[in-house]
């Protein structure tokens, strides 16, 4: 039998810190659990000889990738090709341009949406060597003689995510992925999907709507990382982990109620928390929570359709420092059509909120996307086929800012904002409200000011972090 191998291709750029890619565990379990043979690989943790290794190794070669790092996805393709092994394409682009990928004359298939159950499919039709049942494979596309033979519309969305298979961490050298962050991060998974109507985002792969993991699974889950790994802290990397308020303080309750101690992070809105809930979460071990805020400009959040206003932004903010968890928080510059004024705004904004980290990217219209239909004029198509995007270019052609001033927008706003939180009258500042947080919180309290006396033990977490919050 045929032994398949599913790649996550790395990024030009390692931004984020560094953890197990989620998505080809997945897959690997939904092979595991039909019997079929795979090896899991992400290039991000290996070198090349090591890539072209696992290549040798297989028959089946299965890539997936973001936009950004689609021409790589197409080059190890070309690797794969010349070994006479087979070629799969999936993930989020190729769900929406599956053209790209078939056309390079390096990929025989594409499965367009969620792979969980018809990568299975496709291999054991594959092994069958049935045509007929491998044209019936949900997702897939397929090139005959120059031609477009296969074009099946993506499966629908997986409604029952409690059916899918606890992710296959085993199959991933996690050991090593800890090595190259001290933090040993682990990410899980609680929700797929997103409701908000964001220009920005490709909602190809995940949906419009928003399908749940029971809570008692997903407390398992995290019980058996913290017991097999021993993770310094565990990302939910849910696209909005808070949208139903009742779902996470029953989560939190079952984290109490079980005793599971370890940290977390959570991915969120502004508009989708609330103080009780905020102290719920910290109570449970929340000790961050990454926020899209996208600008600090009402115009430029209407532009980009956040369905948010500044005023959210900022008391979000101000309740998440006072329930004792440190923010980061995600912007762009360049949208269309903004201004000075508009980053004005932005900086103003992020004075008022205070968040203890800014990451800033300019904006890039991505096919599949509101922005790439409503902006196309504005694109450099050809641009964008040669090199594609990454946080610091983009192929929109910015009505009054060049990319070489939208790229010193980008650094001089983080740059700005850094001199102004780490400066001595922010740092007092955030010792105040420290101070109060602990008067609101004496059991918080008396623990940290036993360990500044040295009668309480330093926490066992490598979260780094929550160290910086405590310090400045």
């Amino acid at each position: 039998m045929r032994k398949t191998l599913v790649s996550y291709v790395k990024p030009h750029v390692q931004e984020d810190p560094l953890s197990m890619v989620l998505g080809i565990t997945y897959i690997g379990a939904a092979m595991e659990k039909a019997g079929l043979p795979v090896e899991l690989a992400d290039e991000r943790i290996l070198d090349d000889r090591e890539m072209k290794a696992a290549i040798e190794r297989n028959d089946i070669i299965g890539l997936g990738s973001l936009t950004p790092n689609i021409r790589r996805a197409i080059a190890w393709a070309r690797v794969a090709k010349e070994q006479g092994k087979i070629t799969v394409m999936g993930g989020p682009h190729a769900s929406v341009d599956p053209g790209v990928f078939l056309d390079s004359g390096h990929f025989d298939y594409v499965i367009k949406g969620e792979c969980e159950e018809t990568l299975p499919l496709f291999v054991q039709a594959l092994e069958g060597g049935d045509e007929a049942e491998l044209a019936q494979v949900p997702g897939l596309s397929a090139m005959r003689s120059g031609e477009l033979a296969i074009d099946n519309p993506a499966p629908p969305l997986i409604k029952k995510l409690d059916e899918l298979e606890i992710p296959a961490r085993h199959l991933l050298p996690m050991e090593r992925y800890f090595e190259l962050n001290p933090e040993r991060l682990v990410y899980v998974f609680t929700t797929r999907g997103c409701p908000f109507k964001c220009i920005f985002c490709q909602k190809e792969l995940t949906g419009r709507g928003f399908r749940v993991r029971s809570t008692e699974l997903i407390v398992d889950e995290v019980e058996h990382i913290v017991k097999a790994y021993n993770p310094g802290v565990i990302l939910f990397v849910d696209e909005i982990l808070t949208l139903r308020k009742k779902r996470i303080h029953e989560m939190c309750d079952e984290i109490l109620r079980r005793g599971v101690k370890f940290e977390w992070i959570a991915n969120t809105r502004a508009d989708c928390v609330d103080y009780p809930l905020l102290k719920h979460m910290h109570r449970a071990g929340c000790r961050r929570i990454y926020y899209g805020w996208e600008s600090g400009s009402q115009r430029m959040l209407d532009v980009l359709k956040k369905d948010l206003t500044p005023e959210q932004i900022v008391e979000a903010a101000r309740m998440t420092r006072r329930a004792g968890i440190w923010a980061k928080v995600y912007l762009i510059v360049g949208s269309p059509g903004e201004t000075a004024e508009d980053i004005e705004e932005t900086e103003k904004i992020l004075r008022l909120a205070g968040p203890d980290l800014v990451r800033v990217s300019v904006f890039n219209p991505l096919i599949g996307t509101e922005s790439w239909d409503g902006y196309l004029a504005n694109i450099d198509v050809e641009d964008l086929r040669e090199n594609y995007v990454s946080s610091n270019r983009s192929a929109y052609k910015h009505e009054h800012f060049t990319q070489l001033e939208l790229e010193e927008l980008r650094k001089n706003m983080v740059r700005t904002y850094e001199r102004w939180y780490y400066g001595y009258g922010q740092r007092s500042w955030r010792f105040m409200e420290r101070v109060l947080y602990y008067l609101e919180n004496p059991l918080f309290g008396r623990k940290r000011l036993g360990r500044a006396l040295g009668l309480v033990p330093p926490p066992q977490s490598s979260n780094v972090m929550q160290k910086v919050m405590e310090e400045s």
